[in-house]
């Protein structure tokens, strides 16, 4: 996705988990996180708006993250902290450089794309509290099904992450990804023979990946237990 369409993206996705904060009470549990509530959620997602926002204003990793509204409320001091976010988070600006815990990409388009994808998947979560049950949009989850395999195996893969050298190969309508995790090595295979594939719509896909929805509801042929071993690389470096 370009970074024009990244930042609708981030209005939106940002906006509807506010929707849905207010309509559950704060007390309700997550489906989506056990332990956490709803409370809870608004107060995570906020306070990662206002550490990225830190990050990219003073050219560093902040020593402090302000994760409390004190005595606001929560979903209002959730709007403000994302509005100031979108702001600086301007998609005009995406190519300007800006400090990243990413080797490979130090601008403000890394954390466009890594915020679109934080609070798309939490509106879910917020939305799930309420009953309710809206698919990420199918471009946005297959930038986010990219984002998980690149970006999060390719920065943190864990040393026991491994699986065996199977291939595993994630299919959406229009794009494909193969997969193959040896230890401390993520290969990406798109030539591959995949010893499991794995089929869905995107946004059951990038949502099962961050263990949102269950594998049960994909098709999945072949080795069940490489896809179980991707996933379970997925869910250590995304915790």
């Amino acid at each position: 996705m370009d970074a024009r369409a990244l930042g609708s993206a981030l209005r939106a996705e940002a906006a509807a988990l506010a929707a849905a904060a207010d309509l559950a009470p704060g007390d309700r549990e997550v489906p989506g996180c056990p332990g956490l509530t709803v409370a809870g959620l608004v107060r995570h997602v906020g306070s990662v708006h206002r550490l990225v926002t830190r990050w990219v204003t003073r050219g560093s990793r902040p020593t402090e993250w302000p994760r409390s509204p004190g005595g606001a409320d929560p979903v209002d001091w959730y709007r403000i902290g994302a509005a100031t976010l979108i702001a600086v988070l301007d998609p005009s600006r995406a190519g300007e450089p800006a400090a990243t815990w990413c080797p490979w990409d130090r601008t403000v388009g890394f954390w466009l794309r890594r915020m679109v994808h934080e609070t798309a998947v939490h509106r879910v979560d917020a939305q799930a509290a309420t009953g309710l049950s809206a698919p990420l949009n199918p471009a946005l989850a297959a930038d986010g099904i990219d984002e998980v395999l690149t970006l999060w195996l390719g920065c943190h893969l864990p040393p026991a992450a491994n699986t065996g050298g199977r291939a595993v190969a994630l299919r959406v309508p229009g794009r494909e990804w193969t997969v193959a995790l040896h230890e401390q090595v993520v290969d990406f295979c798109p030539l591959g023979d995949p010893a499991a594939v794995v089929t869905g719509s995107a946004s059951a896909v990038d949502l099962w990946l961050w263990g949102r929805a269950p594998l049960s509801g994909l098709s999945v042929e072949g080795d069940v237990d490489a896809v179980h071993a991707l996933r379970a690389a997925v869910a250590a470096v995304t915790r």
